[in-house]
């Protein structure tokens, strides 16, 4: 698929102008095509959750005036959905960290406020990656943790296509032919163990995002991995909530803090 041709659509949820034309003006400011629409008057949650659940949206914005069971319906209904639409929490922040306040609703990412035209581009286009495909390679001699590690990623709310290769070799024989975005590469594998493949991943392929794993419960290897160019280290055994929390990180989606 070219992404140029991509197009997505995106729902804000609040009753300040203001926020509603910061985000208009970012959406014209990015790089790819975005049907914007808006809802102006949220006090009817039910027709927005309607609305929501009808149609077909990639992300939304939703205000933090709104009352919290308002805005964990939203959420919820976004994550009953097929498509899982993302939401994003719009909240006061504190001003010198632009760190988010929230009361515990849940999100897939924040935007501070006062809005910033720059930083509501920024979080629009983690939003669009977020959503676009992603190439994603496991690799692991243990045929059982490729298919456990497959498994958890196409369960996962993102659109991946998971590759799998046996050992370093191979991995690096197909990273040489095919684009990734991601690699899950296991630490210790006979022949070309992780760490020399991820020393010639991240040589051929700087852009390449590494998450090394291992069974070993041993940190100094998690510091070893890091140093090496590795963006996220995981522990065996893993489960759907490890591997989502890599993802959301991975990505630039960061969930609202409890303060």
């Amino acid at each position: 698929m070219n992404d140029d041709l991509v197009s997505f659509k995106m729902l804000v949820v609040s009753e300040a102008a203001s926020d509603r034309d910061v985000l208009r003006r970012a959406v014209a400011e990015a790089a790819f095509s975005i049907d914007y629409a808006e809802v102006a008057d949220p006090g009817d949650a039910a027709a927005i959750c309607k609305l929501v659940a009808q149609d077909g949206l990639d992300f939304v914005f939703v205000d933090s005036k709104i009352p919290k069971a308002d805005r964990q319906a939203m959420y919820d209904v976004a994550q009953s959905l097929s498509g899982r639409p993302l939401v994003i929490f719009v909240g006061p922040a504190i001003l010198k960290t632009r760190e988010v306040m929230s009361d515990g609703v849940a999100a897939d990412g924040v935007l501070a406020k006062p809005l910033d035209v720059t930083e509501a581009v920024a979080i629009i286009g983690v939003c669009v990656r977020a959503r676009l495909t992603k190439q994603v390679l496991v690799v692991d001699d243990s045929a059982t943790t490729r298919s456990i590690i497959r498994k958890l990623l196409q369960a996962s709310r993102f659109h991946l296509r998971v590759t799998e290769a046996e050992d370093g070799a191979s991995a690096i024989e197909l990273a040489s032919k095919q684009r990734f975005d991601v690699v899950f590469l296991d630490c210790y594998m006979p022949g070309r163990d992780g760490f020399a493949t991820l020393e010639t991943l991240k040589r051929d392929h700087a852009d390449i995002q590494v998450v090394m794993i291992t069974g070993t419960k041993d940190y100094r290897i998690e510091d070893r991995a890091r140093a090496g160019g590795a963006k996220e280290f995981l522990f065996k055994p893993f489960f759907a909530k490890g591997i989502d929390g890599i993802l959301y990180r991975l990505f630039g989606l960061i969930g609202p803090k409890t303060i």
